[in-house]
């Protein structure tokens, strides 16, 4: 901030100093000697820059608000928020790409198979997203096809190798899905996870990992898992009749193994499905226009976006406190990476909104 601040830093006693060309300073209030007696050229910033804006960027720095400049957001001209807002759904995109890529360097190039790892870490809902992964890395989407015709062998696959066939039961359906595992994983050399991976504490139980599995299964049965097919489908109602699947009869009346509740159908609910959708199935198609330089599909991926409805969160709700609600997942995608990546950060100088702020007249930030 300042020059002299050179000297409350000690520099003058560090000789790598000594080779500096040039001082970049807010306020130039004292000349600077190195070591051959030379006064290093210096630049003030002050002379250059209006108070109001240091001011105004100072305040921002200091607010204590989740959004920073909550209280001004109304005031951005919708140009450039909508131009923002564009370019932070682009960045979000291409960062869950680097995920895209690196199952498909797994993989070895197969699209396929990175698109049924990657839908079945989604399926894990982020808390079981990894032990999710973990069962469909070391169980081959092709060997699943295999078996697509019955239903209790796939779920009997995906049940063992998570690990929830361990012990002894008393419903006649695990004893069948154990059975067949033990079978199966005998043939094809399979090891289970531990299943203590999995997490259940403090989870609403349709999302217990069993409900999870066994929708899962009944999707591979189904023989509509394949991206070949998905990132042709023209909209979001097309999408959805995929997914429009439930566990087996057995969850009905069940959360876990030998334990009964109330009958429900453990049908996929639409956020869920929708969840899906913004997570896999639209970054998917906005990584393959771009690697097959196909703008048609990173459109596609734009349009599914915006045919759903916006996520429900925390930092959605904040945003809407500062009168900024989004219209659909495509602006609720933007402000999650808008939020993630410079307002909590603080990174207002790097953000256009900051910038637009800063230099309007008559503003108060944060």
């Amino acid at each position: 901030m300042k020059a002299s601040d050179w000297y409350r830093h000690n520099h003058q006693t560090d000789k790598a100093y000594n080779n500096v060309i040039l001082h970049v300073v807010y306020d130039a209030d004292s000349d600077i000697i190195i070591g051959n007696h030379t006064t290093i050229p210096t630049i003030s910033l002050s002379e250059q820059t209006e108070d109001a804006i240091i001011r105004k960027y100072y305040s921002l720095k200091a607010s204590r608000l989740q959004i920073p400049c909550g209280n001004n957001l109304k005031n951005v001209s919708s140009l450039t928020f909508n131009s923002w807002i564009d370019r932070m759904l682009v960045e979000r995109l291409e960062n869950k790409s680097i995920q895209i890529e690196h199952a498909l360097e797994v993989n070895r190039g197969d699209w396929e198979d990175a698109f049924y790892q990657m839908l079945a870490r989604n399926f894990g809902f982020n808390v079981n997203a990894d032990p999710f992964e973990m069962v469909a890395r070391c169980l081959p989407r092709n060997l699943l096809l295999k078996h697509a015709d019955q239903l209790h062998q796939v779920e009997a696959l995906l049940f063992g190798q998570a690990g929830f066939l361990e012990g002894e039961f008393i419903d006649s359906w695990p004893q069948l899905l154990q059975k067949e595992y033990g079978f199966l994983s005998k043939k094809y050399g399979l090891l289970p996870l531990d299943r203590h991976v999995w997490k259940l504490l403090r989870m609403r139980p349709a999302n217990f990992p069993t409900i999870r599995l066994s929708q899962f299964a009944t999707l591979i049965a189904s023989g509509k898992i394949s991206f070949q097919q998905l990132k042709e489908k023209k909209n979001s109602n097309e999408i959805m009749e995929v997914f429009d699947i439930s566990a087996s009869p057995y969850w009905n009346n069940h959360f876990v193994f030998d334990k009964s509740t109330r009958f429900s159908n453990r049908q996929m609910g639409a956020s869920s499905i929708h969840n899906i959708m913004i997570n896999t199935i639209a970054p998917f198609l906005f990584y393959f226009g771009q690697q097959r330089d196909e703008q048609t599909y990173t459109d596609r991926a734009f349009r599914l976006l915006e045919m759903l409805p916006p996520e429900k969160n925390h930092v959605l709700q904040e945003f809407s406190k500062y009168t900024v609600q989004p219209q659909n997942a495509y602006s609720s995608q933007a402000m999650l990476g808008l939020f993630k990546n410079f307002c909590s950060q603080k990174k207002c100088l790097n953000c256009g909104l900051g910038i637009e702020m800063l230099y309007k007249k008559n503003e108060q930030p944060g």
